[in-house]
């Protein structure tokens, strides 16, 4: 027999609050949707394994290691069996810097809070319940963002219609993974969805889940209850945007996002409609520490994309300030010690890291992992920027132009492919 909880928890910003997720500082003073803190905890014998999905651009070690600490007491096995994954909403607070942003310790208090509040609230739900895991295909609605050029080169975002656009330079990921529970025979008690694209379709000056709480507004009309309980873990999306860079349009804004979020909610929602329930399944749960060094950088004249995203002379004084950053990052700490996780619910396996990770990446860790359906989950337990295939690093592109939301050696993908297929290895 399994036991699940669910918990939900506010963690919307303040009104005059730093947004991160741009080059430049940014301060919103109004709401378009609130922020979420969602919770899933699932036990069997003496075994607890969580999940929590929450609204952020991106998720601190700080942030994890507080909470973990915080909802040991709690648990049923350590703490460290707790996944907490951001959103990567470009509308989100200010848990953590990057370019002209800075984190806010008034803001992590409060994620922290919430995150707590959340996972007491899926342990203190929990009851015996049904679970079930699967997918369902959504192809049209996610694209690379790379593009090999003519000249070569690979660019992100060349722009629409550029001539110069040969083919993408990479793949998407259009599996939409679900995990949900049931009351035995009942209703749906919630759902967790796995999709690999950047929650950047809003681009509105005001804090939003982006896609996301769309994506949880159609499921609970979808299964009729406004209440419902809809996390979300990220998959590989590093190089994966909402834009089609090889059609007419613009793909911003709510009405897009509202569109986003209904196909992916309704894919979602027949994805859920297909599950197999069951009584029982084995939980397990793992660890893999992969220490990856921080680059040294090259030439600014050879990594500066000349078209696309980071391109132009306001890019320039940006990227020289973050190189003195992340020098400064690298004398205190030259090699990161990379947390890839790993818990399986039944045949489900959920690798993590915490990266900005090429989809690419990602495909290679579903294509060789032991387990029928696997997820990846990106920006998951810490913040570890892009983490680009080898060719991609020296092709060039916004992705691989060296500063702290770019900074590992250009070996980060492969030891990470190869750290998560050790960690869903290590479960039984």
């Amino acid at each position: 027999m399994i036991y699940v909880g669910f918990g939900m928890a506010d963690i919307t910003p303040k009104a005059g609050m730093q947004s991160p997720g741009g080059m430049g500082k940014r301060r919103l003073e109004k709401v378009h949707d609130p922020l979420k803190a969602v919770a899933l905890t699932l036990l069997r014998n003496d075994l607890a394994v969580g999940m929590v999905g929450i609204d952020a651009l991106l998720v601190t070690e700080e942030v994890v290691a507080r909470v973990r600490e915080k909802v040991e007491p709690l648990w049923k096995g350590p703490g460290t069996n707790l996944l907490i994954g951001a959103s990567h909403t470009h509308s989100g607070g200010p848990i953590g810097g990057g370019f002209a942003s800075e984190a806010d310790p008034a803001y992590i208090d409060l994620v922290v809070d919430g995150i707590v509040e959340a996972v007491t609230g899926a342990w203190n739900s929990l009851h015996a319940a049904e679970v079930g895991w699967g997918k369902g295909h959504e192809p049209s609605i996610a694209f690379n963002r790379r593009f090999l050029m003519r000249d070569g080169r690979q660019v992100t975002h060349p722009g629409k219609g550029n001539p110069d656009i040969v083919a993408p330079a990479g793949p998407i990921d259009p599996d939409v993974g679900v995990l949900a529970a049931r009351a035995p025979g009942g209703e749906v008690l919630g759902v967790f969805v796995n999709f690999a694209c950047h929650a950047t379709v809003m681009n509105e000056p005001a804090f939003s889940a982006d896609y996301i709480g769309f994506l949880r507004e159609a499921l609970r009309s979808q299964f009729g209850n406004p209440k419902l309980p809809v996390g979300f873990l990220l998959g590989a999306c590093g190089d994966v945007t909402q834009v089609d860079n090889r059609r007419p349009g613009r793909e911003f804004g709510p009405a897009w996002a509202r569109m986003f979020g209904n196909a992916l909610g309704a894919e979602a929602f027949q994805a859920v409609s297909r599950l197999e329930w069951r009584e029982d399944a084995v939980l397990d749960a793992a660890r893999v520490t992969v220490p990856i060094a921080i680059r040294t950088p090259r030439e600014p004249a050879e990594e500066a994309p000349k078209l696309g995203l980071g391109s132009g002379p306001d890019a320039e004084a940006v990227y020289a300030r973050e190189l003195e950053l992340l020098a400064k990052e690298r004398a205190r700490r030259p090699v990161i010690d990379c947390e890839v996780q790993a818990l399986r619910v039944g045949d489900l396996g959920i690798v993590t890291n915490g990266s900005e990770f090429f989809c690419r990446l990602g495909l290679d860790i579903k294509a060789a992992s032991p387990f029928p359906s696997t997820w990846v989950a990106t920006l998951t337990n810490q913040s570890l920027g892009y983490v680009a295939t080898a060719d991609a690093f020296f092709a060039g592109g916004y992705e691989v132009r060296t500063a702290r939301s770019s900074k590992l050696v250009p070996q980060a993908g492969q030891k990470l492919v190869e750290g998560a297929l050790e960690a869903l290895g290590k479960l039984d």
